[in-house]
């Protein structure tokens, strides 16, 4: 059971590193200059909430992932 969670953990995080690096590129995201919440310019609130993803994922990475047994 050990080893079918430790695969599903390394699924999800090589599919995370994939989706961020997606992201982090971002070549389909037409650039706009336009303000989110009347003040936030749209490419600054992208890299936001990049980062509270990355976060996430980094998170999740140390905590299932990257575990000492």
């Amino acid at each position: 059971m050990v080893a079918a969670t430790m695969k599903t953990n390394h699924l999800v995080a090589w599919s995370g590193l994939a989706v961020l690096l997606v992201l982090h590129l971002d070549f389909w995201r037409p650039q706009r200059p336009q303000l989110w919440l009347g003040w936030i310019p749209e490419e600054l609130a992208w890299r936001l909430g990049w980062l509270a993803l990355a976060s996430l994922y980094l998170w999740f990475f140390t905590r299932f992932v990257w575990r000492d047994e």
